[in-house]
């Protein structure tokens, strides 16, 4: 209804969507008055004025990310549901959110309610599309409109406090989202989209070991009656979560990342504590986008596509059994798994693969003992 898109409007229909007169397209337009006001705000009130609009940026764009993570989470995958099919509305409305984050030589102390918040919008709209198109408008502005890794980075790391301890990051951000869940989005666009270049840099930088150290805070001892009473201290709802794995599963394709992780017994119990039944069970009871039984699916499957990944990669060497050997949930597992681009890109990433599987098969039996007998 907010896009302006039919009722009945079956699942696999894409059609342009947030036309003008739409609630979606109004909200755009908000974001663009919020941009030249507050370029053109020159009053004594400059800085209660800014707070305003800042404050109608943070409930805008949770809006839009929203609405974007719903039509995902229903199985419609494309900008064009929000974006309408015109390239001109697409540079438009991307930019207009892109316009409230932080300049890549500005980086906060802390991140801001409205930058987070335009960090979700857009990393939620981006996810929409599956991957990069040669056909879509969206593919030659995504890599520009995301800030630089190490902005994201920085973000995502624990905060010191004055006193030289680590304190986690602010809970006080929105009921549905995490305050870190456009950061982990936007990184894992970057690496989607920004092709090899972008996931060798990631590596080199430590991102892999960032994003399961950001995991290991989130998946604590704690019980689920205890979780419930306490604030996500860490900043990652079930999308984030999601975002955070399907992150580290783009990362398996370059360097040693995948010793790093998959042949690693402590990294192993970590992820795949997810699928254990309290962290289900909490991800099925989360009200808003990414909980649910859509919630619970999503967030097993981009957990077997990360578990898949070594078998997926050798699968796809020429010659291999049929890649529909591989089948998770009916669709193949290889259909846009970094898995697929080993062999074609890395043949000594693929002879370590080939190496370590006896390995990685004694890891995911003892850990999936764990799981079935904890």
């Amino acid at each position: 209804m907010l896009c302006g898109l039919p009722s009945s409007l079956p699942i696999t229909t894409v059609v342009s969507g947030g036309e003008d007169g739409t609630v979606i397209s109004e909200i755009f337009s908000i974001l663009s008055y919020a941009t030249l006001s507050s370029k053109d705000q020159q009053t004594g009130e400059k800085d209660n004025f800014e707070g305003r609009l800042n404050n109608l940026v943070f409930h805008s764009c949770l809006m839009l990310a929203t609405v974007a993570q719903c039509l995902k989470l229903t199985g419609r995958n494309s900008v064009l549901l929000m974006l309408t099919t015109s390239p001109k509305k697409h540079q438009h409305r991307l930019s207009a959110i892109a316009n409230h984050i932080a300049s890549d030589d500005k980086i906060e102390a802390s991140l801001q309610n409205h930058s987070a918040s335009a960090m979700l919008a857009l990393a939620s709209i981006l996810a929409l599309e599956k991957g990069s198109s040669a056909g879509s408008s969206v593919s030659e502005l995504v890599v520009s409109l995301i800030p630089r890794a190490t902005k994201l980075c920085y973000h995502l790391r624990p905060m010191p406090s004055n006193e030289g301890e680590v304190i986690s990051h602010s809970a006080n951000y929105a009921k549905w989202h995490g305050l870190l869940d456009g950061c982990i989005g936007l990184l894992e666009s970057r690496l989607k989209w920004g092709g090899p270049l972008a996931v060798q840099q990631l590596i080199a930088s430590g991102t892999p070991l960032l994003l399961i150290n950001l995991l290991a805070g989130k998946l604590s001892n704690a019980s689920p009656e205890d979780i419930k009473k306490t604030s996500n201290r860490i900043g990652l709802s079930p999308i984030g979560v999601v975002w955070t794995i399907s992150s580290i599963c783009h990362c398996l394709s370059g360097g040693t990342t995948f010793r790093q992780v998959l042949v690693k017994i402590e990294t192993m119990k970590l992820i795949t504590c997810l699928l254990s039944d309290a962290h289900i069970k909490l991800v099925k009871s989360w009200g808003g986008p990414g909980g649910g039984k859509d919630g619970v699916r999503e967030t097993i499957n981009v957990i077997i596509d990360l578990l898949a990944f070594p078998f997926v990669a050798l699968q796809s060497q020429p010659g291999s059994l049929s890649a529909t050997a591989s089948v998770n949930s009916g669709f193949i597992l290889n259909i846009g798994s970094p898995g697929v681009r080993v062999c074609m890109e890395d043949r000594d990433l693929l002879k370590a693969i080939e190496e370590d599987m006896d390995k990685y098969i004694i890891v995911l039996l003892e850990v999936s003992s764990s799981i079935l007998f904890p």
